[in-house]
Protein backbone atom coordinates (compact mmCIF):
# COMPACT_ATOMS: atom_id res chain seq x y z
CA UNK A 1 0.00 0.00 0.00
CA UNK A 2 2.85 2.36 0.80
CA UNK A 3 4.34 1.72 -2.66
CA UNK A 4 1.00 2.56 -4.30
CA UNK A 5 0.74 5.81 -2.34
CA UNK A 6 4.34 6.72 -3.24
CA UNK A 7 3.78 6.03 -6.96
CA UNK A 8 0.53 8.01 -6.92
CA UNK A 9 2.23 10.93 -5.19
CA UNK A 10 5.10 10.90 -7.69
CA UNK A 11 2.63 10.90 -10.60
CA UNK A 12 0.66 13.83 -9.18
CA UNK A 13 3.88 15.77 -8.63
CA UNK A 14 4.71 15.46 -12.33
CA UNK A 15 1.36 17.10 -13.23
CA UNK A 16 0.88 20.16 -11.01
CA UNK A 17 -2.51 21.84 -11.03
CA UNK A 18 -2.72 25.04 -13.12
CA UNK A 19 -2.79 28.33 -11.19
CA UNK A 20 -6.37 29.04 -10.18
CA UNK A 21 -5.98 32.73 -10.89
CA UNK A 22 -5.16 32.12 -14.57
CA UNK A 23 -8.25 29.93 -14.96
CA UNK A 24 -10.48 32.57 -13.42
CA UNK A 25 -9.08 35.34 -15.62
CA UNK A 26 -9.46 33.23 -18.77
CA UNK A 27 -13.04 32.33 -17.83
CA UNK A 28 -13.90 36.00 -17.26
CA UNK A 29 -12.39 37.05 -20.59
CA UNK A 30 -14.18 34.25 -22.41
CA UNK A 31 -17.43 35.31 -20.77
CA UNK A 32 -16.94 38.86 -22.08
CA UNK A 33 -16.35 37.51 -25.57
CA UNK A 34 -19.52 35.43 -25.45
CA UNK A 35 -21.56 38.43 -24.27
CA UNK A 36 -20.10 40.49 -27.10
CA UNK A 37 -21.03 37.86 -29.68
CA UNK A 38 -24.57 37.72 -28.31
CA UNK A 39 -25.09 41.48 -28.46
CA UNK A 40 -23.72 41.68 -31.99
CA UNK A 41 -25.91 38.80 -33.08
CA UNK A 42 -28.92 40.49 -31.50
CA UNK A 43 -28.25 43.88 -33.09
CA UNK A 44 -26.20 43.20 -36.19
CA UNK A 45 -28.64 41.50 -38.53
CA UNK A 46 -29.43 38.01 -39.72
CA UNK A 47 -26.05 36.71 -40.85
CA UNK A 48 -25.17 33.17 -39.88
CA UNK A 49 -21.61 34.28 -39.19
CA UNK A 50 -21.33 36.08 -35.86
CA UNK A 51 -18.39 38.44 -35.53
CA UNK A 52 -16.86 40.16 -32.57
CA UNK A 53 -16.79 43.90 -33.13
CA UNK A 54 -14.21 45.63 -31.08
CA UNK A 55 -13.41 49.28 -30.94
CA UNK A 56 -10.44 50.79 -29.31
CA UNK A 57 -7.49 53.04 -29.87
CA UNK A 58 -7.31 54.61 -33.28
CA UNK A 59 -4.35 55.96 -35.17
CA UNK A 60 -4.98 58.73 -37.60
CA UNK A 61 -3.04 61.35 -39.49
CA UNK A 62 -3.80 63.77 -36.66
CA UNK A 63 -4.14 63.80 -32.92
CA UNK A 64 -7.64 64.78 -31.69
CA UNK A 65 -6.16 65.70 -28.34
CA UNK A 66 -3.60 68.19 -29.54
CA UNK A 67 -1.71 67.67 -32.79
CA UNK A 68 1.63 66.01 -33.37
CA UNK A 69 3.87 64.96 -30.48
CA UNK A 70 5.40 68.07 -28.99
CA UNK A 71 2.65 70.36 -30.24
CA UNK A 72 0.53 72.18 -27.74
CA UNK A 73 -2.45 71.83 -30.04
CA UNK A 74 -5.70 73.72 -29.80
CA UNK A 75 -7.00 74.23 -26.26
CA UNK A 76 -9.63 71.73 -25.18
CA UNK A 77 -8.90 69.25 -27.96
CA UNK A 78 -10.04 69.17 -31.56
CA UNK A 79 -13.07 71.33 -32.31
CA UNK A 80 -16.19 69.74 -33.76
CA UNK A 81 -16.56 71.94 -36.83
CA UNK A 82 -16.43 75.60 -37.67
CA UNK A 83 -18.79 78.15 -36.06
CA UNK A 84 -20.60 78.35 -39.43
CA UNK A 85 -21.34 74.62 -39.53
CA UNK A 86 -24.96 73.73 -38.74
CA UNK A 87 -25.69 71.61 -35.71
CA UNK A 88 -24.92 67.96 -36.33
CA UNK A 89 -22.44 68.77 -39.11
CA UNK A 90 -18.81 67.71 -38.84
CA UNK A 91 -16.17 69.85 -40.54
CA UNK A 92 -13.80 66.89 -40.73
CA UNK A 93 -10.30 66.41 -39.34
CA UNK A 94 -7.61 69.08 -39.61
CA UNK A 95 -5.65 69.25 -42.89
CA UNK A 96 -3.29 66.36 -43.48
CA UNK A 97 0.43 66.78 -43.88
CA UNK A 98 1.89 65.76 -40.54
CA UNK A 99 5.67 65.42 -40.44
CA UNK A 100 7.07 62.02 -41.47
CA UNK A 101 6.58 59.45 -38.76
CA UNK A 102 3.80 61.37 -37.04
CA UNK A 103 0.75 59.97 -38.81
CA UNK A 104 -0.31 56.40 -39.38
CA UNK A 105 1.99 54.29 -41.53
CA UNK A 106 -0.72 52.54 -43.53
CA UNK A 107 0.37 49.75 -45.86
CA UNK A 108 -2.58 47.66 -47.03
CA UNK A 109 -1.86 44.29 -48.59
CA UNK A 110 -5.01 42.64 -49.92
CA UNK A 111 -5.02 38.90 -49.33
CA UNK A 112 -6.76 36.41 -51.56
CA UNK A 113 -9.60 34.35 -50.16
CA UNK A 114 -13.38 34.01 -50.05
CA UNK A 115 -15.26 37.29 -49.87
CA UNK A 116 -16.82 36.46 -46.50
CA UNK A 117 -13.52 35.57 -44.78
CA UNK A 118 -11.55 37.57 -42.27
CA UNK A 119 -8.21 38.55 -43.76
CA UNK A 120 -5.18 40.54 -42.70
CA UNK A 121 -4.79 43.69 -44.77
CA UNK A 122 -1.48 44.83 -43.36
CA UNK A 123 -0.16 46.89 -40.46
CA UNK A 124 -0.30 50.44 -39.17
CA UNK A 125 2.06 52.22 -36.82
CA UNK A 126 0.18 52.98 -33.62
CA UNK A 127 1.37 56.29 -32.25
CA UNK A 128 2.03 56.91 -28.57
CA UNK A 129 -1.07 57.23 -26.43
CA UNK A 130 -1.55 60.83 -25.21
CA UNK A 131 -0.56 61.47 -21.61
CA UNK A 132 -3.12 62.96 -19.24
CA UNK A 133 -6.03 62.28 -16.94
CA UNK A 134 -8.55 59.73 -18.17
CA UNK A 135 -11.91 58.28 -17.18
CA UNK A 136 -13.73 55.07 -18.01
CA UNK A 137 -14.99 55.11 -21.60
CA UNK A 138 -18.74 55.66 -21.69
CA UNK A 139 -20.90 55.19 -24.81
CA UNK A 140 -21.34 58.96 -24.95
CA UNK A 141 -17.56 59.46 -24.86
CA UNK A 142 -17.07 56.91 -27.64
CA UNK A 143 -19.58 58.81 -29.79
CA UNK A 144 -17.84 62.09 -28.98
CA UNK A 145 -14.41 60.81 -30.07
CA UNK A 146 -15.83 59.14 -33.18
CA UNK A 147 -17.44 62.39 -34.34
CA UNK A 148 -14.11 64.19 -33.88
CA UNK A 149 -12.35 61.66 -36.10
CA UNK A 150 -14.89 61.48 -38.94
CA UNK A 151 -14.41 63.28 -42.27
CA UNK A 152 -16.60 66.25 -43.17
CA UNK A 153 -20.31 65.51 -43.33
CA UNK A 154 -23.64 65.71 -41.56
CA UNK A 155 -24.00 63.34 -38.59
CA UNK A 156 -27.29 62.01 -37.25
CA UNK A 157 -29.06 59.00 -35.71
CA UNK A 158 -26.71 58.58 -32.77
CA UNK A 159 -27.45 55.43 -30.79
CA UNK A 160 -26.07 53.39 -27.90
CA UNK A 161 -26.39 49.74 -28.91
CA UNK A 162 -24.75 48.17 -25.86
CA UNK A 163 -22.99 49.22 -22.67
CA UNK A 164 -23.10 45.91 -20.79
CA UNK A 165 -19.30 45.78 -20.22
CA UNK A 166 -17.81 48.84 -18.47
CA UNK A 167 -15.42 50.73 -20.75
CA UNK A 168 -16.37 48.68 -23.84
CA UNK A 169 -19.37 50.38 -25.50
CA UNK A 170 -20.99 49.58 -28.85
CA UNK A 171 -22.35 52.68 -30.60
CA UNK A 172 -23.86 53.80 -33.91
CA UNK A 173 -24.31 56.94 -36.01
CA UNK A 174 -25.13 57.98 -39.58
CA UNK A 175 -22.73 60.08 -41.68
CA UNK A 176 -23.94 61.92 -44.79
CA UNK A 177 -21.13 63.15 -47.06
CA UNK A 178 -23.44 64.45 -49.78
CA UNK A 179 -24.74 61.18 -51.22
CA UNK A 180 -27.17 60.26 -48.48
CA UNK A 181 -26.60 58.87 -44.98
CA UNK A 182 -24.47 55.81 -44.36
CA UNK A 183 -24.43 53.82 -41.11
CA UNK A 184 -21.34 53.27 -38.97
CA UNK A 185 -21.02 51.18 -35.83
CA UNK A 186 -18.05 51.13 -33.48
CA UNK A 187 -17.13 48.73 -30.71
CA UNK A 188 -14.31 48.73 -28.16
CA UNK A 189 -13.06 45.47 -26.68
CA UNK A 190 -10.14 44.38 -24.49
CA UNK A 191 -9.11 41.20 -22.71
CA UNK A 192 -5.93 39.91 -21.10
CA UNK A 193 -5.75 36.45 -22.64
CA UNK A 194 -2.64 37.26 -24.66
CA UNK A 195 -1.54 35.55 -27.83
CA UNK A 196 -3.45 37.89 -30.14
CA UNK A 197 -2.24 39.56 -33.33
CA UNK A 198 0.72 41.91 -33.13
CA UNK A 199 -0.04 45.57 -32.33
CA UNK A 200 -0.91 47.46 -35.50
CA UNK A 201 -2.40 44.44 -37.28
CA UNK A 202 -5.34 45.40 -39.49
CA UNK A 203 -8.06 42.88 -40.38
CA UNK A 204 -11.01 43.16 -42.75
CA UNK A 205 -14.09 40.96 -42.51
CA UNK A 206 -16.65 41.10 -45.34
CA UNK A 207 -20.18 39.72 -45.16
CA UNK A 208 -21.85 40.44 -48.50
CA UNK A 209 -25.04 38.68 -47.37
CA UNK A 210 -25.45 41.00 -44.37
CA UNK A 211 -25.80 44.68 -45.27
CA UNK A 212 -25.51 45.79 -41.63
CA UNK A 213 -22.16 44.02 -41.24
CA UNK A 214 -21.05 44.49 -44.85
CA UNK A 215 -17.45 45.39 -43.97
CA UNK A 216 -15.74 45.40 -40.58
CA UNK A 217 -12.29 46.87 -40.03
CA UNK A 218 -10.46 45.65 -36.92
CA UNK A 219 -7.28 47.30 -35.64
CA UNK A 220 -5.32 45.58 -32.86
CA UNK A 221 -3.62 47.99 -30.45
CA UNK A 222 -1.77 45.58 -28.20
CA UNK A 223 -2.55 44.56 -24.65
CA UNK A 224 -5.69 42.76 -25.83
CA UNK A 225 -7.28 46.00 -27.09
CA UNK A 226 -8.98 45.99 -30.47
CA UNK A 227 -11.22 48.51 -32.21
CA UNK A 228 -13.87 47.39 -34.69
CA UNK A 229 -15.48 49.84 -37.08
CA UNK A 230 -18.45 48.53 -39.05
CA UNK A 231 -19.24 50.04 -42.47
CA UNK A 232 -22.82 49.19 -43.43
CA UNK A 233 -24.37 49.22 -46.91
CA UNK A 234 -27.88 49.80 -45.55
CA UNK A 235 -29.72 51.68 -42.81
CA UNK A 236 -31.87 50.42 -39.96
CA UNK A 237 -35.33 49.68 -41.33
CA UNK A 238 -38.63 50.54 -39.72
CA UNK A 239 -40.07 47.03 -39.80
CA UNK A 240 -39.99 46.78 -43.59
CA UNK A 241 -36.42 45.70 -44.18
CA UNK A 242 -33.20 47.68 -44.27
CA UNK A 243 -33.10 50.33 -47.03
CA UNK A 244 -29.83 50.37 -49.04
CA UNK A 245 -27.31 53.12 -48.39
CA UNK A 246 -23.97 54.39 -49.63
CA UNK A 247 -21.07 53.26 -47.37
CA UNK A 248 -20.05 56.24 -45.25
CA UNK A 249 -16.31 55.45 -45.25
CA UNK A 250 -13.73 53.71 -47.36
CA UNK A 251 -11.73 50.89 -45.80
CA UNK A 252 -8.65 53.12 -45.65
CA UNK A 253 -10.58 55.88 -43.83
CA UNK A 254 -11.96 53.36 -41.37
CA UNK A 255 -8.45 52.07 -40.66
CA UNK A 256 -7.20 55.59 -39.87
CA UNK A 257 -10.08 56.13 -37.44
CA UNK A 258 -9.78 52.76 -35.71
CA UNK A 259 -6.01 53.11 -35.37
CA UNK A 260 -6.05 56.44 -33.53
CA UNK A 261 -4.05 56.06 -30.30
CA UNK A 262 -6.65 57.88 -28.19
CA UNK A 263 -9.06 54.91 -28.29
CA UNK A 264 -9.23 52.66 -25.25
CA UNK A 265 -11.35 51.51 -22.34
CA UNK A 266 -10.46 54.87 -20.80
CA UNK A 267 -10.53 58.21 -22.65
CA UNK A 268 -9.24 61.71 -21.86
CA UNK A 269 -11.36 63.56 -19.33
CA UNK A 270 -12.38 66.34 -21.73
CA UNK A 271 -13.80 63.82 -24.22
CA UNK A 272 -15.77 62.03 -21.50
CA UNK A 273 -17.17 65.32 -20.17
CA UNK A 274 -18.04 66.69 -23.62
CA UNK A 275 -19.68 63.40 -24.59
CA UNK A 276 -21.80 63.38 -21.45
CA UNK A 277 -23.02 66.92 -22.17
CA UNK A 278 -23.64 66.36 -25.88
CA UNK A 279 -25.37 62.99 -25.72
CA UNK A 280 -27.00 63.07 -22.28
CA UNK A 281 -30.48 62.43 -23.71
CA UNK A 282 -29.59 59.26 -25.58
CA UNK A 283 -31.46 56.21 -24.31
CA UNK A 284 -29.41 53.31 -22.99
CA UNK A 285 -30.36 49.72 -23.86
CA UNK A 286 -31.96 47.46 -21.30
CA UNK A 287 -29.69 44.69 -20.13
Amino acid sequence: MDDVRRLLGDDLARHPAPPLGDLVQQAMAQGRRLRRRRRLARIGGGSTLVLVLVIGLAVGPFDPIGGAPGDAGPPGGLTLGSPQSPAGTNSGPPPLGAPPGVGSDLSLRWAEGPSNAKRVLGTVTIRRKPVGATRLTSPEAALELLTRLLPKGRISDYAILSDDVPGMPFVQLYLNRGKGPGMLRLSIYQDNLGGGPAPGTVELTELPDNCVQDKMVTVHHGGGLQIDLLISSCLVGEGIGNPPAVPALSVEEAVDIAANPVWGTELPVDIVIDGTKRFSRLARPNG
